[in-house]
């Protein structure tokens, strides 16, 4: 059995492992099917539109929920068809714009029953429209693809919130300054008191490369290892028997 580090250990031991001191066995490389990976390549695209259409159609028939338009006007689209839509839009990258044009372009592969503009795209970024569904996708999807996975591994990123700034800039220049090598209760705090960035910890399948718990905020006070607990938390509530 591994003994648990303390709070300190673990500092040092990221601190480390940042400077290139930690002691660290590279694993022989895998050998790659060129082949198979050819063909991968070639049906990327087609095969993510099908496994979202068919994860979010399974996740909606799951909490069976209906919704219902309430007064005058044009019925609501579907949050099962905004869904699918949020996660094709991640998956290319693209603006809420270029999305509702992608959507007439793949709305039969996505298995969506009419056209909606970006607005209505927009709208589905509001948690309490699309939280519960998209909390139901990721749970299948951990379920599908990380229920024969043992180990994962864990690391942090940030996402931009304006064009502006750049998350991997900001680091190093944090990084040139000294300042992760501080052993202060604060050593991963984000310096400035903007928040430019959402910015995340995630576990990852080493195998399967499929996320199996995160935790998220725009807090610049919040250090990287201050939301260790919670991803860890996440990832055996996703996954009980890792």
């Amino acid at each position: 059995m591994h003994r648990r580090l303390s709070v300190e250990e673990l500092r040092e031991t990221v601190s480390r492992v940042r400077k290139g001191e930690f002691p660290y066995q590279e694993k022989e490389p895998k050998k790659i099917d060129f082949a198979e990976y050819n063909q991968a390549q070639v049906n990327e695209i087609a095969d993510i539109l099908e496994t979202i259409r068919n994860i979010v159609d399974t996740a909606d028939k799951r909490i069976q929920k209906t919704s219902s338009q309430k007064g005058p006007g044009r019925p609501s689209a579907p949050v099962k068809d905004v869904v699918k839509v949020l996660l094709m839009q991640s998956y290319f990258g693209i603006s809420n714009r270029v999305a509702q044009g992608f959507l007439r372009l793949f709305r039969e592969k996505l298995g969506i029953s009419s056209d909606f503009s970006y607005k209505t795209i927009e709208r589905g970024y509001d948690p309490e429209r699309s939280k519960e569904l998209l909390e139901e996708v990721f749970a299948i999807t951990n379920e599908v693809g990380n229920s024969k996975e043992r180990k994962f591994s864990i690391d942090g990123t940030g996402d931009p919130a304006t064009m502006k700034v750049n998350y991997e800039t900001k680091r190093a220049q944090q990084r040139s300054r000294g300042e992760l090598d501080k052993t202060k209760e604060r050593i991963d705090a984000f310096p400035g008191k903007k928040r430019d960035f959402q910015y995340s910890v995630l576990s990852v399948g080493v195998a399967s490369k499929i996320i199996g718990g995160f935790s998220t905020t725009d807090d610049h006070s919040l250090g990287e290892l201050s939301l260790l607990r919670d991803v860890v938390e996440d990832t055996f509530g996703e996954l009980p028997e890792v």
